[in-house]
């Protein structure tokens, strides 16, 4: 924080713990660090973490006093319903990082035709099925048309049948 005051940054909204340590003892004691920072000194306001699988979380949660966090971010690209469940089951968002690096290439052509029902690009199918599955995405971009793309995906709705389709490629 001492770095940040130079830019008169004296709180952070969130602090993400990026890949856990080898083993639960690790996890707890990055986690502990976290929270001291977050909540003794007053700097930040929420705690995430990246990377983390169910044991990871346990080892976090297994403390009754551990503050629980807020965001998981994965690479949603493989068995998407059982990162959804078991980070639901913690109460914990899913925010899918990189979500169509993936999903394009593979699936692009499936997309693209359920886009057109919609009047709306491949990749915007993508990020419309992380959302309707209950999760968020960060995405980036190099150009102002191609990031309006991406934030454009709340004006429509995807059938079950389309969800459970993409969900169906995904696995």
């Amino acid at each position: 924080m001492s770095a940040m005051a130079a830019g008169n940054i004296d709180k952070l909204d969130m602090i993400m713990l990026d890949y856990p340590g080898p083993n639960d003892e690790s996890i707890r004691g990055q986690w502990q660090a976290f929270e001291e920072m977050a909540y003794m000194e007053k700097t930040v306001n929420d705690l995430a973490v990246s990377n983390f699988n169910p044991a990871q979380l346990d080892a976090i949660l297994v403390n009754p006093r551990a503050t629980k966090p807020t965001v998981n971010q994965l690479l949603l690209a493989k068995n998407p319903q059982s990162i959804l469940e078991y980070n639901a089951k913690r109460n914990i968002l899913v925010q899918a990082w990189s979500p169509l690096s993936r999903a394009l290439p593979r699936y692009g052509n499936e997309l693209d035709a359920i886009g057109k029902r919609y009047g709306k690009s491949a990749a915007q199918v993508g990020l419309r099925w992380i959302v309707q599955s209950g999760a968020a995405f960060c995405t980036q971009s190099k150009s102002r048309s191609h990031f309006e793309e991406d934030l454009n995906v709340f004006d429509f709705t995807l059938s079950d049948g389309e969800m459970a389709k993409i969900t169906q490629l995904a696995a």
